[in-house]
């Protein structure tokens, strides 16, 4: 009968499915690991993923502050995350794929990257801001009322203290 060959086949079929081999040219994997190596090589894939998930979640959010300005994707924020690897000392393109490195780097930085996560909020609000009163028309006038008003609100919710250190600050930055 044919049920045999039909067997064979199918299982031949399945073995050439999903091999290493064919999964690393079709682009799912990066590289092969060794069976010996797989327990050591994956601890340090998923403590790498984990800790980079959680600052690119950071880097979402703070992105989110500027709700007018378009969201940060995922894969935009890994980009922005790659750049500030890249630009540390002593750091290449090619040792950000070493988990090690990468996590080591992370742990190294943390006050830097926590900087830069604030800064990219800041730069948001101001993107935010800039977006609102240059937009011409109503929605200019509109949104630059709303922008003194949330700005006077805020300053009855604050100390004396507070509210001396933010006019100051106002004064600088726009040279009054």
């Amino acid at each position: 009968s044919l049920l045999p060959v039909y067997e064979q086949i199918a299982v031949q079929f399945c073995e050439l499915h999903d091999t290493p081999g064919r999964m690393k040219a079709v682009g799912v994997i990066e590289k092969d690991v060794e069976w010996r190596d797989a327990r050591t090589y994956f601890f340090w894939r998923l403590r790498r993923k984990l800790a980079e998930f959680d600052l690119r979640k950071k880097m979402i959010e703070a992105a989110e502050v500027g709700r007018g300005v378009k969201a940060m994707a995922p894969l935009e924020a890994s980009a922005l995350m790659k750049t500030w690897f890249v630009a540390s000392p002593g750091m290449t393109e090619a040792m950000w794929n070493d988990d090690k490195i990468m996590l080591q780097w992370m742990a190294d930085n943390d006050k830097l990257l926590e900087d830069k996560v604030l800064e990219l909020t800041k730069n948001c609000v101001i993107q935010e801001v800039y977006q609102v009163m240059t937009a011409g028309g109503n929605t200019a006038v509109i949104g630059t009322s709303g922008i003194v008003e949330g700005i006077a609100l805020a300053c009855e919710a604050m100390s004396q203290d507070e509210q001396e250190k933010f006019k100051a600050m106002l004064k600088a930055s726009l040279q009054l």
